[in-house]
């Protein structure tokens, strides 16, 4: 017991004269350096989930399909008020690659009049190009490419009366999705992407006015860089 405890003293008393404490190797480079192998019982798991961190770095595991299964986001209200929901936040790209980028799949649906069919849009936050000579323009924007429904059981490149939403982009890196009822005022929704052109940081929001509901889920993200 005297042994045990002289190495646990030794132990904390060299980790308090250094910065950095190393397990089989005598020259750590971070303040744990483990040479070998790591065991912490209380993640142990027949299920094999996966260790993920939360916001005060505290472990703790998580199972694939909150990961990778469909998350589902209702942005709801009953006024005319504009609300926000996050459908996704996180890295996109590099800033110092610029052919670097990512897409974000959702399928949604309202239950606003008139919003038929789901839509399903994929989200492509990448680099603008000059069209003329093919060059990089030097900041990322967001092109929002959509499913725009059916005319009858025939898929069509745009949506055609009564099927709905009627889809445009109004203005740059906003997706608008316009139903045919009226709730309050026009009955309508945007996809709404703002890019932090120094991090590679988007953030991808549902914003709804006079909507009844907005229904999206966030099936894929997905991020390249160049090879």
């Amino acid at each position: 017991m005297k042994t045990k405890n002289f190495f646990w003293a030794a132990f904390a008393f060299y980790g308090s004269l250094n910065a950095q404490v190393g397990v089989n190797t005598s020259s750590p480079t971070n303040t744990l350096d483990v040479n070998g192998s790591v065991r912490v019982r209380n993640l142990a798991n027949t299920e094999k989930k996966i260790v993920t961190a939360d916001s005060q770095g505290v472990l703790s595991l998580i199972s694939p399909e909150e990961i990778f299964s469909p998350k589902a986001i209702l942005n709801t209200s009953t006024t005319a008020t504009e609300q926000r929901a996050t459908i996704y936040e996180g890295k996109c790209f590099l800033p110092t690659d610029n052919a670097s980028s990512c897409t974000v799949v959702v399928n949604h649906y309202s239950s606003c009049a008139g919003f038929t069919n789901a839509v399903d849009t994929q989200i492509v936050v990448g680099q603008g190009i000059n069209i003329n000579n093919g060059q990089f323009l030097g900041t990322w924007n967001a092109r929002y490419i959509d499913n725009k429904g059916f005319a009858g059981i025939a898929p069509v490149a745009n949506q055609t009366p009564p099927d709905y939403p009627r889809i445009s982009y109004p203005s740059a890196n906003v997706a608008n999705y316009l139903g045919s009822a009226n709730f309050n005022g026009p009955c309508s929704t945007d996809i709404v992407t703002t890019i932090t052109q120094g991090t590679g940081d988007v953030k991808i929001e549902s914003v709804k006015r006079s909507m009844f509901a907005h229904l999206i889920y966030l099936i894929s993200v997905s991020r390249s860089r160049s090879l």
